[in-house]
């Protein structure tokens, strides 16, 4: 519980130190004098966005510091809107900070009232309600299925993805592989194709010239040629030679001749093959950077072996696909009849509520109305089941959500039943109301000051209140006054309670009657 309350510069409080004690207790004060200021303090303890207007004007920071039964937070805001805090003199992230002191306190004004009626608060409610075996084994069993169950469904949905993009990506892969065997890339292949294809074309150009003119002077395998046929022009010139001359004539023809036909086989077709392989290992290069989109080489092999290795995992992910979508499945399963369990047992634990509550209601003045609690069942499950549940009100002519049916003060009144009725482990060791009275008066006030005396019998309550009757009732009585440097606070007790008491009830501290019916109502209290 909050022992200590330490306020410096913080809206209209300059310095104040208040002592708080076990039970109910009531802070009072003339409208303006700096209760909502101490409210405001908890508030920043508690997380709420700071800024340099809760800063009392005038002043370059402001703070706050707690004392709690289990450690001492502290948080100070600068006027240029940024801040710091402390646990135990240590610095924390606001955050840590936050988390620490909502474990501590929670903090009823009229904000907070809505907030504390969402759904997921609601469930939380109701789920304190549940019996002790299914708060402490079924539901964390199921929130351990469910996060199993998530976490396959993701992995399923990225394997599935990673398939179906491989599959797009390379629906082509046959054709690529048949390419990549065929032109085996590497960094520079084209251009060095190119260059190879070009020399082996020229080289086979060469021969085929070369064979032309051979035939040409030899006549190939029909024909004499030009050799033969000046061979037979050189037979009428023989006559006017002597015999050596025209031997040596005919021995040059033959010399010649069978040069020719010694010269290298012109019909060799090693270039022509050649020539195919490069064409072709070209042609697949050219098609093979069209269908990537790539037409840096080195690139390309890089490309080539992420395809193998795509296509190798798509391989082996089938049996990994099939196993995990077994897997999925009975996860599932088991949360989906966890969660009918918890279903079963939250409407179980709704009845009992529902009971607890209107009985409340009915003791606070609020006999007309009736409290309900509506589920409706879930397609999917999260992780906090397949329930949502809302918190209904029918006033005897129509049904609708609480913070729709309930006025201010009705809806105080149905927090305090809801409080009372909740097993105590839900409540924090400190309960801080802000004028939750607002909107009750005579009976209604009366009644609803008695049900916070009751409240404060499970955990420690801090009031601000205007309501006499409820005040009379506080176990600890602060009292802040304002003054020209800001406000002071103190508690009091005696004459001096009874004082503020009858100005309470009569706006004089000093009217008889009003002080008459001061002590009436302490000494009923």
């Amino acid at each position: 519980m909050i022992e200590h309350l330490i306020i410096h510069n913080i809206g209209g409080i300059k310095n104040a130190e208040l002592e708080f004690t076990g039970g109910l207790n009531v802070i009072t004060g003339e409208s303006g004098a700096g209760k909502s200021s101490v409210v405001r303090s908890l508030e920043l303890l508690t997380g709420s966005r700071g800024s340099a207007k809760f800063i009392r004007a005038g002043e370059e920071k402001g703070t706050v510091e707690a004392e709690f039964s289990e450690c001492t937070v502290m948080r100070e805001i600068l006027s240029t809107g940024r801040s710091r805090a402390k646990i135990d003199g240590i610095s924390s992230g606001l955050n840590e900070c936050s988390e620490r002191v909502n474990s501590l306190v929670r903090i009823q004004s009229q904000f907070a009232q809505i907030e504390l009626l969402e759904p997921q608060r609601q469930l939380a409610m109701l789920d304190s309600c549940l019996p002790e075996k299914i708060k402490r084994e079924t539901i964390p069993e199921f929130q351990k299925i469910y996060d199993k169950a998530s976490a396959s469904t993701r992995e399923l949905r990225a394997i599935k993805k990673r398939r179906n993009e491989i599959e797009r990506k390379y629906s082509n892969a046959r054709e690529i592989f048949e390419l990549v065997k065929i032109s085996k890339p590497e960094s520079g292949l084209e251009l060095r194709l190119e260059t190879a294809l070009s020399d082996v074309t020229h080289r086979i150009s060469k021969r085929e010239r070369a064979k032309e003119s051979l035939d040409l002077l030899t006549g190939g395998l029909s024909e004499r040629g030009l050799i033969g046929s000046t061979e037979n022009n050189f037979e009428t010139l023989y006559g006017f030679m002597n015999d050596d001359e025209a031997e040596k004539v005919r021995q040059s023809f033959e010399i010649l001749y069978n040069s020719l036909k010694n010269l290298p086989d012109m019909n060799n077709d090693s270039d022509n093959i050649l020539h195919d392989e490069i064409e072709a290992r070209l042609g697949a290069l050219r098609r093979l950077k069209r269908l990537s989109n790539i037409h840096d080489e080195g690139e390309l092999s890089a490309y080539c072996d992420e395809i193998y290795k795509s296509l190798e995992w798509l391989e082996k992910s089938y049996p990994e696909l099939e196993e995990l979508s077994k897997r999925s499945l009975n996860e599932k399963k088991l949360a989906n009849a966890l969660a009918m369990e918890i279903r079963s047992e939250r409407h179980k634990a709704a009845e009992i509520l529902t009971l607890r509550v209107n009985k409340l209601l009915s003791e606070l003045a609020m006999s007309g109305i009736n409290f309900s609690i509506n589920f409706t069942g879930l397609q999917k499950l999260r992780r906090d089941g397949a329930d949502d549940v809302e918190f209904l009100l029918t006033d005897g002519t129509r049904t609708g959500r609480v913070d729709k049916i309930a006025s201010g003060g009705e809806l105080s009144r149905l927090l305090l039943a809801l409080q009372l009725s909740l097993p105590e482990e839900w409540l924090p060791s400190s309960i801080v109301f802000d004028e939750v009275e607002a909107g009750l008066g005579g009976k209604a006030a009366v009644l609803s000051g008695l049900q916070l005396k009751e409240l404060s019998k499970k955990c420690q309550v801090i009031l601000v209140t205007h309501e006499a009757s409820i005040a009379a009732l506080g176990d600890t009585h602060i009292l802040i006054q304002k003054t020209n440097d800001g406000a002071i606070m103190h508690n009091i007790e005696g004459s001096e309670r009874v004082s503020e008491i009858a100005r309470m009830l009569s706006g004089s501290p000093e009217m008889n009657e009003a002080l008459e019916h001061a002590k009436t109502l302490l000494n009923m209290s």
